[in-house]
């Protein structure tokens, strides 16, 4: 039989047509012709299906069925071929081989050769019957799976082609909408819908120009060429403000807002034209893509808590839907298997949200109708103060915008002319300060707004972990803030306003927006967080109060809070009381509060005077707490860092070894820096830290 496919006059293969082209009927004719021969040719019972031809499908795998099945076909009788000629010589042999054993006689042995040669060519016969049968049976199943797997191909090839279209069509409708929605700006090329999921391609960041080298370095120019003349939509701005807290205000709704209102959001891309050694495009070491989403995640976050009491508890602690619209409480079966989910109900069902709300109204962004207790509604000047700070506070993350030091500027807070201000914070405060008119979104701010803003970006030097543990004295606390607040004429709604901004920026840490905030729902113990939302109430008189008054009232509103789960009484007094507040914030849990409190009563007469002594020391002149009147003042005041981890660590088993070893680390340090009177004492030599990293890690049991 002939091998593949037909030949032309001149002998050369004749040239069948490329996957990518229809296959005309003629040609689907003439496959089938030769697929019925073969058919024929290998005494199939029955006939090959109409149906598998009905529909077309390419001639060149038609043409390569054909060519494989005629070369297995020859493969098959040359197989029957060697067979029968294997027979027929064990044939002549068994003729000889028998008689020569057997008979007796010439004629003995031809009959019983003849019996023998029978015998085999028999079972030779049948054998190669067998396998014909069996190889017909082979080939035409390879016949019907070759040609079901061609029409598969097929079909497939025709569904990538329609997705493809479909995808086609949605990324033009996806980036249409974008500029009609954003002005005309365009996405980032390195966006991906397709990867992120269809609820965000709106969060894509929008594309900006390059900075030359010739405009590095000063603000005011290189700002205006990133925006390419875009400014600030005060209507949107007003209108997203005064209808953050309106029931019908979606998420979605606001972001379109912003994303009209503010062009400093499109400086998060910003890259330089030519690249520079050793330089990243994001201080931060984030892509502009993620650092962008930040962003946003802190925009978010504002719109969450502006919004507590209607959706923003279940917004910021379950994130959104496909529809952004905010996901409802999870049910117990939902729970099973997920951590995650267990640690966002945790959140929601345990986070103080009247104290944040209330954060939002000593800010000043929100007010209370009707006197403290009514209900809220936005007070529009200030939210947007609030929203624009939001917007623009780390755009100088971006190291093309760096701005540098100008002479009659320097020196600039540890910076010289001609130095390029690496910190994104002390960079921000020079442009506001001295390029105001460079970011239209501030310069479009009253004064009073401008004033807050501006106090945003102080260097407070504020460790607020040590507050909510209580784990430094008053000086090392709160002096350097103190000295901001007052050398910014700073008033109480300034200082509530400064913490707004902090809790946003740090709910929006993780660069996915839409679930929430997953910094402070996943990434805080909900304990420390509540000890943190404690705080905010009691800092805001920083502007009115002295630094050690506002810890003690701390102190003392976190034992009120503490109170009713450990069974306490009022806030304590008398020279131990300082000591046993500062102990029981320290302890943080539960558990670790009530051996702390049980392992109080067991101290040493001597560990207790070091203990009462040390932990209620200032470090201020002329400051001492109203609870624990000092009988020996001075200083320095001694921060034991780490002192919390170390009473944590040893709770609630070893309480009493904790106590006993802060007093030792007390008294020993106190023979390294003995008292002297705080007058004598530069500011800095006030406060001293021992570090206990090491201690704090050893059991209780070490020598």
């Amino acid at each position: 039989m002939g091998g593949g496919g037909s030949s032309s006059g001149n002998g050369r293969r004749r040239t069948t047509r490329t996957s990518g082209e229809p296959t005309s009927g003629r040609a689907v004719a003439a496959a089938a012709k030769k697929l019925r021969d073969l058919q024929r040719r290998l005494k199939f019972r029955g006939c090959l299906a109409p149906s598998v031809f009905e529909a077309p499908f390419e001639e060149a795998a038609v043409e390569s069925l054909y060519r494989d099945l005629a070369a297995r076909f020859r493969l098959a009788r040359q197989t029957l071929l060697a067979v029968w000629l294997a027979a027929v010589t064990a044939a002549s042999a068994g003729l000889f081989v028998g008689g020569a054993a057997l008979g007796s006689s010439a004629q003995h042995g031809l009959l019983w050769g003849a019996v023998g040669a029978s015998g085999v060519l028999l079972f030779a016969l049948w054998t190669c019957v067998e396998a014909d049968r069996l190889a017909r049976r082979l080939l035409w199943s390879g016949t019907q799976a070759c040609v079901g797997e061609a029409r598969e191909h097929e079909a497939l090839a025709a569904q990538v082609a329609q997705l493809r279209a479909q995808l086609g069509a949605a990324k033009y409708e996806e980036a249409t909408m974008y500029k009609l929605l954003f002005r005309g700006q365009t996405r980032l090329a390195s966006f991906s819908s397709g990867t992120s999921g269809p609820r965000e391609f709106l969060l894509a960041a929008p594309e900006a120009r390059s900075i030359t080298n010739a405009v590095e370095g000063e603000p005011n120019l290189a700002i205006a060429l990133a925006l390419s003349g875009r400014t600030t939509d005060w209507d949107a701005v007003k209108r997203a403000a005064t209808r953050l807290r309106h029931r019908d205000y979606g998420l979605r709704d606001y972001y379109v807002d912003v994303r009209q209102a503010f062009p400093e959001l499109q400086l998060y891309t910003v890259t330089r034209e030519e690249y520079k050694a050793g330089h990243r495009d994001i201080s931060s070491g984030l892509t502009p893509d993620e650092e962008y989403r930040r962003t946003l995640g802190a925009l978010f976050a504002l719109y969450w808590l502006a919004r507590v009491g209607i959706d923003g508890e279940c917004g910021l602690s379950f994130g959104v839907d496909d529809d952004w619209a905010p996901r409802k409480i999870p049910e117990q079966e939902d729970l099973d298997g997920s951590a995650a989910l267990k640690k966002r109900l945790t959140f929601y069902c345990n986070t103080p949200w009247k104290k944040l709300l209330q954060l939002l109204v000593d800010a000043g962004m929100l007010t209370e109708r009707g006197g403290r207790g009514g209900a809220v509604e936005v007070a529009v000047p200030r939210m947007c103060a609030m929203l624009a700070l939001t917007a623009i506070h780390d755009v100088f993350k971006v190291e093309a915008l760096l701005p540098r030091v100008r002479p009659e500027h320097a020196p600039f807070k540890g910076f010289a002319a001609g130095d390029v201000i690496n910190d994104h914070d002390v960079a921000m405060y020079y442009v506001l300060d001295h390029f105001p008119e460079a970011l239209p979104s501030f310069a479009g701010l009253d004064a009073t707004q401008r004033h807050s803003v501006l106090f945003t970006q102080s260097k407070m030097s504020f460790n607020h972990g040590w507050l909510v543990q209580a784990e430094a004295p008053p000086h090392a606390l709160f002096a350097r803030f103190k000295r901001v607040i007052m050398a910014g004429e700073a008033n109480p709604p300034d200082v509530s306003f400064y913490f707004v901004h902090w809790l946003t920026d740090l709910a929006g840490a993780v660069p996915n927006p839409l679930d929430g905030s997953e910094r402070l729902v996943l990434g805080f113990p909900y304990q420390v967080l509540g000890s943190f939302i404690t705080s905010f109430s009691v800092l805001s008189a920083l502007a009115t109060q002295t630094e050690t008054e506002v810890f003690e009232t701390y102190l003392e509103s976190y034992w009120r809070d503490a109170a009713p789960r450990l069974r306490l009484g009022a806030p304590p007094s008398g020279e131990h009381a300082i000591a046993m507040m500062r102990l029981l914030c320290q302890a943080q849990s539960t558990e670790a509060q009530e051996s702390v409190l049980a392992a109080w009563e067991k101290l040493s007469a001597d560990d207790e005077k070091v203990l009462c002594d040390e932990m209620s020391r200032t470090g201020i002149a002329d400051q001492h707490f109203r609870a624990s009147a000092q009988k020996r003042p001075g200083g320095p005041a001694i921060l034991v860092y780490y002192s919390p981890q170390l009473v944590r660590s040893l709770t609630p088993d070893s309480a009493s070894q904790a106590l006993a070893i802060l007093a030792e680390v007390y008294r020993r340090s106190r023979k390294l820096w003995p008292l002297t009177p705080l007058e004598r004492l530069d500011d800095d030599a006030r406060t001293v830290t021992v570090r206990i990293d090491q201690i704090k890690e050893l059991p209780p049991d070490t020598p």
